[in-house]
């Protein structure tokens, strides 16, 4: 750790000491320290451990928020900087030991006196064969009702398992598979919350295969047909883009594409889901709407290429359609089959997309509402959107290049429409 965060876990060492209290580095940041990983995140625990971090904060002037109000298990975080913070949880049980007894997994349930972190020395508190576990890369489910308290837990396991490349423990994936059913019971913004730091993660197709074999996924969202097929067609193609999209394999590393490449994992499993499901899982709107747009837009590829119709107009509304979710669109709809066919489509796709669509409707418009108003002395209407939308769609395609050319398109369209209201 820096200076400066060694210097404040001093300064709390001081203070608690002056409070005559007993403070344990516990959980994820014992875990990380043990395996030689840099720690952000400081997870504490003793007893009224959330009043004395309150104590803390407000000795050295530090913002402290309330995690949780419940009696005997209050929680206050402790904002160092934009990227560093302390929580100070109350010690559950009587002792160290009983608090680490009712953690989720061994990894998790270790403990070591504040004084010894920072003196170095590694005193492990680990009634569970946690280091054991560490070095051995398994995530190994507490004895007891540790799932059964909460469900959420299951899905934990799998996510511990991504981000730290270990193996779930057989006897875990067992209870996981005795109390799968049990997952409903959780909060549906919980279980998507951990869904999605496990989809953030990369190489997660075998555990994925794994939560399928022991009944866990079906539980959220069953799936049938080419999912796991399509998912691994997936990986591969976001590992090396550049194989698929050899001219804009650089959109694959914008910060908006990676930002969304956990909605792209889903959108496979959703697209692929048995039919009538409702999912126990609450994402939110912009999360929900990128899904929903890709996957409709990957159906409208689909037809678009079945129908063999690649002329520049019909490029043109497809792409319109779409939109901002082009690409999103265009991979999940390669990646659903392994036809090689798909590939010339997509790439035409694409190269109209970033090469005449977007250079185009990201210059200022040709024409606007006010210069119809002004021009052709017309008042709003839907007509307007019909001008606007044809001038456009000019441009694009490049038929028009110029302020009188969309004019003259206008006037054209406007002639046209009062005629045929003449008529």
């Amino acid at each position: 750790m820096d200076s400066l965060t060694q210097s404040i876990l001093l300064e709390l060492l001081n203070f608690s000491t002056s409070q005559n209290q007993k403070l344990f580095v516990v959980g994820g940041t014992l875990r990380d320290f043990l395996s030689r990983k840099p720690c952000s995140d400081f997870d504490l625990t003793g007893k009224n451990a959330a009043e004395l971090g309150t104590g803390f904060a407000r000795s050295l002037n530090f913002t402290c928020v309330p995690l949780d109000k419940t009696p005997g298990r209050r929680t206050a975080r402790v904002i160092l900087d934009q990227k560093q913070h302390l929580d100070f949880t109350d010690l559950q049980g009587k002792n160290i030991e009983e608090d680490l007894s009712q953690r989720d997994f061994t990894i998790n349930a270790m403990g070591l006196l504040l004084t010894d972190f920072l003196s170095g020395r590694k005193s492990i508190i680990d009634p569970h064969k946690g280091q054991e576990d560490l070095n051995n890369k398994k995530i190994r489910v507490l004895p007891g009702p540790i799932i059964s308290s909460d469900p959420l837990r299951m899905l934990r396991a799998f996510r511990f398992a991504a981000t730290l490349g270990f193996e779930i423990d057989e006897d875990t994936l067992n209870e996981i598979s005795l109390h799968r059913a049990k997952l409903i019971e959780t909060a549906p913004e919980r279980i998507w919350h951990e869904l999605t730091l496990f989809f953030k993660t990369k190489n997660t197709l075998a555990l994925l295969k794994t939560m399928h074999g022991c009944g866990l996924l079906d539980s959220f969202l069953p799936i049938q047909g080419e999912a796991f097929a399509q998912y691994q067609r997936l990986e591969l193609l976001l590992k090396n883009p550049s194989e698929t999209f050899p001219e804009c394999a650089d959109q694959f590393t914008t910060r908006d594409f990676l930002d969304q490449q956990y909605l792209l994992r889903f959108s496979v499993l959703k697209m692929n889901q048995s039919p009538n499901i409702t999912q126990n899982l609450r994402s939110s709107n912009v999360e929900t709407q990128f899904i929903n747009q890709a996957i409709d837009g990957a159906r409208r590829l689909n037809e678009m290429c079945l129908m063999g119709n690649q002329e520049l107009n019909e490029i043109y509304e497809l792409t319109t359609k779409i939109h901002e979710e082009l690409l999103a669109s265009v991979i999940l709809f390669i990646t659903a089959s392994d036809a090689e066919d798909r590939s010339s489509f997509c790439n035409l796709i694409l190269k109209f997309y970033y090469d005449q669509f977007l250079p185009a409707i990201n210059k200022k418009p040709l024409l606007n509402g006010e210069d119809i108003i002004h021009q052709f002395q017309l008042s709003p209407s839907p007509l307007f959107g019909n001008i606007l939308n044809r001038v456009q769609k000019a441009q694009v395609l490049g038929d028009i290049a110029t302020r009188e050319d969309a004019i003259a398109l206008a006037e054209d369209i406007v002639q046209s429409q009062t005629k045929e209201s003449n008529e």
